[in-house]
């Protein structure tokens, strides 16, 4: 268990590090955070571009007052619900970790992005990848996949591997409804009508070797693309 447990949490630092890389210093950039959550990625966010401020937008409650708390601006508002609160081309930085897997519409969800940002600005983005080797062995087993979430409360169920099978937590969070795959991302923002930069795979059952050779199978995905 515990050995699991680190290597996810060495995925998820990989995952983290490589958003932040794809991030240009402007202190001039207005940036906005699609679900912020407690806005701790937020600020790092906020760091790395080197800007005075950054909007954040969530749902859940006890998330929004946290960030609040930490001088994020935010605006409460479902994502599923659209348009955004923004005028067009209003920002020069879009960015959203592991959020677009929670999301019913992450067809209009991609689209908002586009509106809302300007043009020559650029969005970062990181999902799961329901390609990775973990969640593909994960279905050879009969297994439910690891990033599979339910929902009511009850966190995974139907894999014995997975560090949270049958957990519970708390009702309001959303679960996971959209899973994409590498090269479903790929083509979804392509079809947005987005520029693709650059895109990155975190977390491999090969380790740092896996995330450079194969990163079609890494477990998160991370997109840079431009307007």
């Amino acid at each position: 268990m515990k050995l699991r447990a680190n290597i996810y949490k060495n995925w998820v630092k990989s995952r983290n590090s490589s958003f932040l890389k794809l991030l240009e210093p402007n202190p001039d950039a207005k940036v906005v955070d699609l679900g912020c959550g407690d806005g701790d990625f937020s600020l790092k966010v906020k760091k790395k571009i080197g800007c005075s401020k950054i909007y954040g937008v969530d749902v859940f409650d006890p998330y929004i007052k946290e960030a609040k708390m930490k001088g994020i601006d935010v605006i409460k508002h479902d994502l599923n619900d659209f348009p955004y609160p923004f005028e067009n081309n209003t920002f020069d930085v879009v960015i959203s970790s592991q959020v677009i897997e929670h999301l019913f519409y992450p067809v209009k969800f991609l689209k908002e992005v586009y509106r809302i940002l300007k043009p020559g600005g650029y969005a970062v983005i990181s999902t799961e990848n329901l390609a990775s080797w973990d969640n593909i062995f994960s279905l050879i087993l009969g297994y439910t996949p690891f990033s599979m979430e339910f929902d009511s409360g009850l966190y995974k169920i139907g894999n014995p591997l997975s560090l949270h099978n049958k957990e519970t937590i708390d009702p309001n969070l959303p679960p996971h409804v959209r899973i994409l795959s590498f090269r479903g991302l790929v083509d979804l923002t392509s079809f947005i009508s987005f520029k693709l930069e650059k895109i990155i795979g975190s977390g491999h059952i090969l380790g740092k070797i896996g995330e450079i050779i194969d990163k079609i199978h890494c477990r998160f995905i991370t997109i840079k693309v431009r307007k």
